[in-house]
């Protein structure tokens, strides 16, 4: 008995999860639109109105490049401020953003977890 080897097809599986993970993603980001760009001051009074509420926020970054697709957005409460820097608290981790970075912030309500 002859042995043949099935050299690329043997990896093929693992080709095709790689694209099909790779085109989810691009399918996800491209669902993602673009929100209206706020002014600083007008950014500024909803982080300021975000603190004395103590509400959660959504907040969308500024893209890195003219082509780029909108990155999920960031949703949390604000945990602190550090000169130009803000601390928001997501549900998993503290994440720091420049003020300047940011494209479009909105106070908002979460879901509770209980009733």
């Amino acid at each position: 008995m002859t042995y043949q080897d099935r050299g690329i097809k043997k990896w093929q599986g693992f080709f095709l999860s790689e694209h099909n993970e790779q085109m989810d993603k691009q399918q996800a980001s491209s669902r993602l639109k673009w929100r209206e760009v706020m002014s600083s001051e007008c950014i500024e009074s909803v982080l300021s109105a975000a603190i004395t509420h103590q509400s959660a926020l959504t907040i969308q970054k500024k893209p890195l490049s003219a082509d780029a697709f909108p990155e999920p957005d960031i949703i949390g409460r604000i945990a602190g401020v550090d000169e130009d820097l803000i601390f928001i608290r997501t549900a998993t981790e503290v994440i720091s953003i420049p003020f300047f970075s940011i494209l479009n912030v909105e106070e908002r309500t979460l879901d509770k977890w209980y009733k």
